[in-house]
C-alpha cells in the first residue's frame, strides 16, 4: 500500500515530495503514479535496445525532472548518472545504471 511511511522504508524523500505538492499527501501519491507509469521510461528502456543514445538521453533527461520533483531519490540517483553518461554518449555503465532504475522503480509500483 501507498503511504508515506512506505516510501520512506524505501528512501524516498518524502518531506521534500511533499513540499512539491503543497503539502497534499493525496495529490502527491497521485503524482507518484502518473511519475513512476510516465512514458518515458519504456522509450528509455527501448532506445537503449537499439543503441540509440541520444534517444535515450532525452528520455532519461526527461524522466530526471519529473522524477526528481516527486523526491523518489531511490529511482532518481540512478537516473541522474545514466543521464549524464548517455549525455556523453557513454555507453560503458549504462546497463547497470538502468537496471538499478528499473529495479528501484519496481519497489515503488509494488505499493500501489
Amino acid at each position: 500500500m501507498l503511504t508515506i511511511k512506505a516510501l520512506e522504508e524505501l528512501g524516498v524523500n518524502t518531506k521534500e515530495g511533499l513540499e512539491r505538492c503543497l503539502g497534499k499527501e493525496d495529490f502527491y501519491f497521485k503524482m507518484i503514479g502518473m511519475g513512476i507509469n510516465n512514458e518515458h521510461f519504456e522509450g528509455l528502456k527501448k532506445a537503449l535496445e537499439r543503441s540509440d543514445l541520444t534517444a535515450a538521453f532525452e528520455d532519461a533527461h526527461a524522466l530526471k525532472g519529473t522524477i526528481g520533483n516527486l523526491a523518489l531519490t531511490p529511482v532518481y540517483t540512478p537516473l541522474a548518472e545514466l543521464t549524464e553518461l548517455l549525455r556523453a554518449k557513454q555507453k560503458e555503465g549504462c546497463k547497470e545504471l538502468t537496471d538499478k532504475v528499473f529495479t528501484e522503480l519496481e519497489k515503488i509500483k509494488a505499493l500501489l
